[in-house]
């Protein structure tokens, strides 16, 4: 089950084909190197446009919120057993 954890990351990426890949991110002081990008997923909360992308980090699944009214990217959830 998805466990929530609502803290601010900061994350780095490269854009492909006019879209931002994420590669790594930072939560507290890990930095975790995404293995693969699962989802993305652009959606509306309110009128603050957000994307969703889901990635997996050694076998673990990991959900990521960028706002784009703040620029500020969120770890959301991340999948526990």
């Amino acid at each position: 089950m998805y466990h929530a954890v609502d803290e601010a990351i900061d994350v780095v990426g490269s854009y492909s084909h006019g879209r931002f890949v994420p590669k790594k991110f930072r939560w507290g002081k890990r930095i975790l190197m995404i293995d693969q990008v699962t989802m993305q997923s652009d959606i509306k909360d309110g009128g603050v446009r957000k994307r969703m992308v889901s990635v997996t980090v050694d076998n673990e699944v990991y959900r990521l919120e960028f706002n784009r009214e703040t620029e500020q990217w969120y770890l959301r959830e991340v999948w526990v057993e």
